[in-house]
């Protein structure tokens, strides 16, 4: 069993074309004084989560219906009695119409 050392994590989508460093940086800030953190998804998922993992955190993605509008919902269920924060919504691209829905916001 590998042991991690203590200490916040952040983990982020590779399909969110509008991430930058600034939005990392802010998670990271927002898990000083909060268990866990989100960027949500306009879809009802999230693009990024944070955690600060001392003290420990529960199971957040116990039963949670991933690739639906319910995600982000099902993940705070596992959270309540903790400290979330939240991060800019941004917009996720999981197909050809969420990437035309980009750029066409990009104009």
């Amino acid at each position: 069993m590998q042991i991690l050392p203590p200490g916040p994590a952040v983990i982020v989508g590779t399909d969110i074309p509008d991430l930058s460093a600034a939005h990392v940086s802010r998670a990271f800030r927002a898990l000083g004084d909060h268990d866990a953190v989100f960027g949500p998804a306009a879809d009802g998922g999230y693009w990024l989560v944070g955690l600060r993992r001392s003290p420990r955190v529960p199971d957040a993605f116990s039963s949670v219906r991933w690739s639906t509008e319910h995600a982000l919902s099902d993940t705070l269920a596992n959270l309540v009695g903790l400290k979330v924060a939240f991060v800019e919504t941004l917009d996720d691209v999981d197909d050809g119409a969420s990437l035309a829905r980009w750029r066409q916001g990009r104009r």
